[in-house]
Order: structure tokens, then sequence, then C-alpha cells
């Protein structure tokens, strides 16, 4: 199952789309606009964004844009009846595009089962985003040496014994406190571990 956001500000198009999803025993969630729609990603760890691209204020290219850089995992699938070559390949560009689709659509079987398909495979990215976390704590708690494991937007994948700003600057050797990157093809994991064992900022 999986999260798609609906971004139209024709509420009977995501009335069509919410149903057909609904039924295919995925979750949905519904925005008016690109903001609404940053608001809800920002609050929701949504696997599919579904948008129009001619949207008040914020339009459809923005929206995508923004979206990629605050949720990189997400899918686009753009559903649009604007067919002006530039927008659309501005669109492709900027976001995470996996599909643009061309409106009035019928949402058939074949529709929904592209759709779902989509969220199928960022729900099993994610999920292996997740198991890539858990072999790194796994390691890390084996090494019995405080740590503080982020991923690369800031949250913490884990820690123990030791608290660290992801934002603070940490100088290398600063207390014993090194830091280490490690790139996946799920993003950059950013390790804080202390290699003497003392701990400066305890939990």
């Amino acid at each position: 199952m999986a999260l798609y956001l609906l971004v139209d500000s024709h509420e009977p198009t995501r009335r069509i789309l919410r149903r057909k999803l609904l039924a295919a025993g995925q979750d949905v969630q519904e925005a008016g606009s690109g903001e609404e729609a940053l608001e809800q990603l920002s609050n929701a760890d949504v696997d599919v964004l579904l948008t129009e691209l001619r949207l008040p204020e914020m339009d459809g290219v923005e929206l995508l844009r923004a979206a990629k850089q605050r949720a990189p995992l997400t899918k686009q699938i753009v559903l649009t009846d604007y067919m002006q070559v530039h927008t659309l390949l501005a669109a492709v560009n900027a976001g995470n595009v996996s599909r643009m689709m061309t409106k009035p659509l019928k949402i058939d079987d074949r529709v929904l089962g592209i759709m779902t398909r989509i969220g199928d495979e960022v729900v099993e990215t994610k999920q292996r985003k997740r198991n890539l976390g858990q072999h790194f704590t796994d390691v890390l708690i084996n090494s019995n040496r405080p740590y503080c494991l982020f991923y690369e937007d800031g949250s913490i994948v884990s820690q123990r014994a030791l608290t660290i700003d992801h934002h603070e600057q940490i100088l290398e050797d600063q207390n014993g406190i090194h830091r280490f990157e490690f790139p996946t093809q799920f993003g950059t994991y950013i390790l804080y571990q202390s290699l003497t064992g003392s701990l400066t900022k305890p939990v």
C-alpha cells in the first residue's frame, strides 16, 4: 500500500482519482494548490505525488522541483492538458517524474496499474533504505562506541550515547568525534562517532 498525494485545483478530477486509488487499496491525500501540497509533503511520508502542471500561485514545475528537494525518494506523475513542449521538458528536468499523462484521461485498469506499480516501487525502495539503515545500526552497535547516524535530510537513523546537532559544524578530531559520509543509492548517510569513547555530549 502506497500513499498518493493528488494535487489539482479541479476538485472533480481529484475525486475521481481518489475513488479509483482507494478502490485499489491505496492511501490518498489531496491538495488544491502547490503550497498545500508542500505542507502535506512535510507532514506525511508521501510515496507518489500526482500533480497537474497548471496550479494557482505556485505552478506545477515549481512544485515538482521543491518536492524533489523535500522528498527525493517520492516519485512524481504529471497529469495535465497543458501541452507546451518547453513546459513539459522543464517539468521532467525539475522533478523526479516517472510518468507524464495527458488529459482527458480515462482511469482504466491499465492506467491504474501503472500508477500502483510506481507506488509499489517507491514502497520497496523505502523499505530497502530502512533495511540499510538497520544494517548500519547493527554494525555501529557492535563497534561499542558512541555514535549518531543521520540521513542526509537531517533525520536521525539511530544513536547511542551521543547527541549531535546535524547542523552544527564539528571540526575533525574535535573532542574525539569524527564525521563520516557514506554515499548510497538512497542518499548519503552521515555518521558522527566518538573514536576515543569519551562523551562530551551525553544523552
